[in-house]
């Protein structure tokens, strides 16, 4: 009976020592779990009788994220050097600075890869026909739809008294919506700098005396180009009594609302940044525009007291967004934060 006895104390212990108890504890006696101390983590459902000790990251690293009870630190290769994914990282290696003569990079270095060089890509001539052939059937699609929408402001507004000239011509509304529809001016920043124009053509018909006739509003006064080798951008300066770092850093929220968000990486690169700061800068939401705001906040850590907004305007044309440009300089000077430079 004793025997017996025993085998039943066995059966009913047995099922507590074989759970798995949650991740962010340790098994602290018979009888129950307690969650890890500070620097101490599990990251799997376990029965140990003490949680692991957190990782450093060594002189060779920076670290991603810290060591949490779930997790252990996160560490990565520092600018400039990498570990291959499928070998120990005993040591971080230096990655290559330039490819061999007569190759190009078809990669750059990254925390995970070397330099990645090859000879270059040649474009088959019946690809290179194909590409032709289309842009310039969408560049006659979209000549034949401005004729379309010119052609029917114009017998729309024709013959509307004094406003007469100025009705042959697309006006500003024409124009915006247009853009709307080919999904160009589409965010929040155009919209603000729409209402800036509709305010400033208000204040030029009442000093001028006029009244703006009905369904005819003034074109843009002072267009500027979006071509990046023909400089039209006018440097900005901080508005009187201004801190110019605290100003920079209050425009980026305007710098994310007006570029799109899919360039964010393309202009971080244009900045200079490296691929490990656009890396650390994607860790944060991704859902949102948050890693493009981190990495603006790295660009600013990087230059500290050189950082300028005119660097920052002067890059986006290099990227084909000269017209981007041109309105976060109108919408800063709108805000309050900038002022043209006085020759």
């Amino acid at each position: 009976m004793a025997v017996k006895k025993r085998a039943d104390q066995a059966d009913l212990r047995e099922p507590f020592y074989s759970r798995k108890f949650p991740m962010g504890t340790y098994l602290a006696d018979d009888s129950k779990y307690l969650p890890c101390k500070d620097d101490e983590y599990t990251e799997y459902p376990n029965d140990f009788p003490k949680c692991l000790s957190c990782r450093t990251c060594r002189e060779d690293q920076v670290e991603v994220s810290p060591c949490v009870p779930t997790r252990n630190t996160q560490c990565a290769c520092k600018n400039g050097t990498f570990c291959l994914p499928d070998h120990p990282c005993e040591m971080c290696q230096k990655c290559q600075t330039w490819c061999p003569k007569g190759q190009v990079m078809l990669a750059p270095c990254t925390q995970h890869s070397d330099l990645q060089c090859g000879p270059p890509l040649e474009v088959s001539s019946s690809t290179s026909t194909v590409i032709i052939t289309v842009s310039l059937l969408l560049l006659v699609l979209l000549g034949l739809l401005l004729v379309i929408l010119r052609k029917r402001y114009c017998c729309r507004h024709h013959g509307a008294g004094d406003g007469g000239e100025l009705s042959r011509k697309p006006s500003v509304v024409v124009q915006n919506r247009l853009l709307q529809q080919l999904g160009i001016r589409d965010n929040r920043c155009n919209e603000l700098i729409y209402q800036n124009q509709q305010q400033q053509q208000q204040l030029l018909f009442t000093v001028q005396g006029s009244e703006v006739p009905r369904g005819v509003e003034l074109e843009g006064t002072a267009s500027r180009t979006s071509d990046p080798n023909v400089e039209t951008q006018r440097k900005l300066v901080p508005v009187p009594g201004g801190n110019p770092i605290a100003l920079l850093n209050q425009s980026f929220n305007t710098f994310v609302d007006c570029v799109p968000f899919p360039e964010w990486k393309r202009f971080g690169r244009a900045l200079d940044l490296q691929e490990n700061d656009l890396y650390l800068a994607e860790q944060h939401d991704k859902f949102s525009r948050e890693p493009f705001y981190q990495m603006l906040n790295a660009w600013l850590n990087q230059q500290g007291s050189k950082a300028s907004v005119n660097t920052l305007l002067e890059t986006l044309p290099r990227i084909g967004l000269g017209g981007v440009a041109d309105r976060i300089a109108s919408e800063l000077i709108r805000k309050g934060y900038f002022q043209y430079e006085v020759s």
